[in-house]
């Protein structure tokens, strides 16, 4: 009796080894007692009773936890690109040289030497900059 409860030892050690065992929540104490509890009534002079109970708490603890699931929170777009976005008037799968493109067209018709304003032609170059850090290559 005294190696069952050895081997029961041994086998929680593994287990916190290991990392199946990390920081306990309720359900890993009470696989834990149960495992404990089972090995002393084995000790005891009833191994079946004992080593069942033993055998479920450990079994518990030694298996393979899921996935956690983890809460993501729908991730919103940047309103920043979407103003660039608009702007410029590209689709979100533009490539770089539609951003190019699109900036020399609309470039050509505000600029300020063509009848343009300052501010218009300042927030279409901010446009296509921080589109194309965003993009790669």
């Amino acid at each position: 009796m005294a190696l069952l409860a050895l081997l029961i030892g041994g086998w929680l050690c593994w287990l916190m080894l290991t990392g199946r065992v990390g920081r306990p929540d309720s359900k890993q104490i009470a696989a834990l007692v149960l495992a404990l509890v089972g090995g002393a009534i084995a000790a005891r002079g009833r191994p079946l009773i004992g080593g069942g109970m033993a055998a479920a708490g450990l079994l518990w603890l030694s298996r393979r936890p899921g996935p956690r699931k983890v809460a993501v929170e729908p991730r919103q777009p940047d309103p920043q690109l979407r103003e660039a976005l608009e702007l410029l008037g590209l689709s979100p799968d533009a490539d770089r040289a539609a951003v190019v493109e699109a900036h020399r067209r609309l470039i050509a018709r505000t600029h300020p030497d063509a009848g343009g304003t300052e501010a218009l032609a300042r927030n279409i170059n901010a446009a296509r900059d921080y589109l194309l850090k965003r993009l790669p290559g």
